[in-house]
This record gives structure tokens, sequence and C-alpha cells, in this order.
């Protein structure tokens, strides 16, 4: 089966106008009435938990049909080339959303899995350095590089030498490098303190795009421009971010990249990319997950074999599929392929503009009725999150609503509005907690 054909007997249909259904208006933004269609969703609850889990579109449910059909009743030899074509454009559709080449693109299971790749192939840049990040990157992340930390560190009481730096930072120093964390001032990250925690002895700055706490928007531009001026590299965490708002990798200074698919890009968990800018490919970033195919040049696999050659021939793999382990979720990049078309024919700035709407009037109308913002003022990105004074009762009165929310570190409440979430959403959660 050729997926860009027609679907075998047993497929499901597209959905009718499945190209169209996102139909634009004469001044050329999408109909977003027609979008809030394409989500089944939207008839079950006001979903607000975006950064949690992004429901399916129709569209992507119908792709991943089409492929289960597929599997289930025509699968064999030889049984991947009907569907490389879905896996490579998914890789060609994701360069295209960030402004990066495919040639950049690598396939990865999670944003986190990815990241700690990056780090075990940047051992032999990051010896004796030091590694910058704060406490609004994901904490999954902070984990990551802590624990390594401990793991190198000389053995004591705390299992690793505790100081202060001058400005906001706490600073952890072990015998390889030493981590610096720089603390948010109320809740956003300043730049002064993140200019005094990176040096010329700074090898990797680690920051998020988004921050998954408040929906802080990070100021990639300014930290890759200080960065890059001692000398160090930048990784960037777009996971709450990339399809909500605008990611141009080259633009923004970013030298190093990851996300899953299951939050703005409308996809499945288990299935997400890497970005690795092109010159920093097997040498700042070695692999460390070798993964490819030899021959073998001897008796009985070869009938003659050659005395010239080796008796196993293999080839590195080269460029960014160096750092791909075996083959990716087909079903990932097929619904990737479906939800990045989507993405890009709405536009990731009628995108912005849309939820804007929805956020400025939770960051305008909640406070009034006491629930205090931790998200700056006009900030862009599509998270919006609330100081609940009983946390408890605020779930209950929203789910008794059919709202859904997150309700995170205790008392802080989260919301995300997507492409699906109109005014008459925002309306019920505001009244289920007025």
């Amino acid at each position: 089966m050729n997926p860009h054909q027609a679907p075998p007997r047993h497929a499901i249909a597209h959905p009718a106008n499945e190209q169209t259904t996102a139909v634009t208006s004469t001044d050329g933004t999408p109909d977003f009435d027609a979008v809030r269609n394409d989500f089944p969703r939207a008839k079950t609850a006001a979903y607000f938990d975006n950064a949690s889990s992004h429901p399916f579109s129709v569209h992507s449910a119908a792709a991943l049909h089409r492929y289960i059909d597929w599997v289930t009743h025509e699968v064999g030899e030889p049984w991947w080339p009907p569907w490389a074509a879905s896996r490579d454009e998914s890789k060609h559709l994701f360069a295209k959303l960030i402004n990066a080449r495919p040639e950049d693109i690598a396939f990865a299971r999670s944003a986190v899995e990815a990241e700690s790749n990056l780090i075990n192939g940047m051992q032999e840049h990051l010896s004796g350095g030091n590694i910058v990040t704060h406490d609004l990157h994901y904490a999954a992340s902070l984990y990551n590089y802590k624990i390594r930390q401990q793991a190198s560190a000389l053995p004591c009481s705390e299992g690793a030498e505790m100081c202060t730096v001058p400005g906001n930072v706490l600073n952890t120093k072990h015998d390889f490098e030493s981590l610096r964390i720089v603390k948010h001032r109320d809740w956003q990250i300043d730049y002064r303190d993140m200019e005094r925690a990176i040096d010329k002895n700074t090898k990797l700055v680690s920051i998020t795009l988004v921050s998954n706490v408040n929906g802080y928007l990070s100021d990639v531009k300014a930290i890759s421009d200080l960065a890059h001026a001692h000398g160090a590299y930048l990784y960037v965490d777009i996971i709450q971010g990339v399809g909500a708002v605008p990611v141009d990798v080259q633009a923004m200074g970013i030298d190093f990249a990851a996300c899953s698919t299951f939050k703005w890009l409308m996809g499945v968990k288990g299935f997400g990319f890497l970005y690795v800018r092109s010159d920093l490919q097997g040498t700042v970033v070695k692999p460390t997950q070798h993964c490819g195919g030899l021959s073998f040049n001897y008796a009985p696999w070869v009938e003659k074999p050659d005395p010239a050659g080796a008796e196993f021939a293999f080839t590195p793999t080269p460029g960014p599929t160096c750092y791909e382990v075996s083959y990716p979720s087909y079903e990932g990049a097929i619904c990737a392929q479906e939800s990045l078309r989507y993405i890009l024919r709405l536009g990731v700035h009628n995108i912005r503009n849309h939820v804007r709407t929805l956020t400025d009037r939770l960051m305008d109308e909640l406070p009034a009725i006491g629930y205090p913002a931790i998200t700056p003022k006009g900030n862009e990105s599509p998270i919006v999150t609330f100081a609940a004074p009983d946390p408890a009762t605020t779930m209950a009165k929203l789910r008794n609503a059919g709202v859904h929310v997150a309700m995170r570190y205790g008392n802080k409440m989260r919301i995300s509005p997507s492409v699906f979430n109109n005014q008459e959403d925002v309306s019920r959660l505001l009244e289920a907690l007025a």
C-alpha cells in the first residue's frame, strides 16, 4: 500500500474535506470554529491541559488508523518501504517548522532522552568546564545534570561541595565540571544572573524555550549571544513551545534542541526530534549509541571472498542519523507527518494570535477573583499559571464543571489553551471559579 494512495478496504476514511477543514477567511486567517470541529476532545470538556498532553485531531487519528489497518491486514515483506515516505516527510516538515535543514534533524524518543544523549556525546567537550542552566528548566533535565554530578563527585556528607557565587546563583562544584543553576526572580529569569553565571569556562548553557511551570518564554537570542560570546554552546528544550510559538533555530542562535511530539505538536508519546547544528555533528557531539550494518567477506557468507577486502566491512553512519538507534516509531512519524502538515497549514503566528486572546483574558480576570498570576505580564506563550488559594476545592469545582487544567507544585494552577479552545471555554472556567 502506498500511503499517498487510497487506503485499503479496512482503513478508516479520511474526514470530509481533510485538507480544507481549517478554511481561511478573507483576511487569510484560519477559521478557528472549523478547527474546533477537528478535535473531538473539545466536545467532551473544556480541555485546558495541552501542556501535559495535546489531543489528536481527526486527521491524525485517521492517519494512525490507516497505519494500524495496514499492520493488521497487509503487513509483510518488504515491510517498511510503504511508510518510509511518511517517516522522511515528518523530518522534513519539522525542519521547515523550526527553520533548519533536514540534515540537522534526527529522530528521538523523548526530549529528556535526547538531551541526555547530547550530554553523553559532549563529554570530551565538557571536560573541565561548567554547565549553566536555571530552575525554570524542566525538572527531569535538572535531575539529569544533578545525578551525573553526584555520580562523579568526591564523597562528602552532601555528595558534592556546595558554594555560592555572586548574584542569584546556586553553584555546585565537583571533580569534573560545575553545574550552575540560576534561580528565578519572581518566576522569571534575570538576564544579569545568567550573565554572572556564564564565564569563559562555561561549555554549555541549557535552558527551556517555554517553562512548563508557568509558561515563561526565555529570551533565547539574548542567552545565545551571551553563551557564544564566552565560547559556549546553547541547548534549548523546545517541547513546550514548538508548534505554539514561532521557533527559528538560526535566528535564535540555537545549537542543539529537542522535543517530544505529544504536546504542542499534537502527536504521540515516545516520539520526537533532535536538532544538532550540522558543523557540530560528530565533532562536538559524538554518537554514543551506534546503529548500522556490516557485510561479511568470508565463506559461507559469500561464495568468492575478496582477498583484498576486510572480513567485516562497514561504514560509520553519517549525518544526524548517527544519533538514532534502530527504527523510529512509525506510529509517531505518521502522526507527526499529519499534525505538522496541519500546524504549518494553520500557521504558527495565527495559532499564537488565537491563543493569545484566551490567555490575555485569563490573565485579566483570574487575579480579580483571587487567583494571582505567576506568569509574567505580556508573556508570549500558550501557558499561564495562577496560585490557587485552595487547590483541592479549585480542582473539584473545575471537574464538576467539566473543565480540565493541571495543578502542579502544590497550588500552581496551570492553564494551557490551544487551537480548539474558544472564549466559551474560558467563560466556563471562570464561572466555575467565580
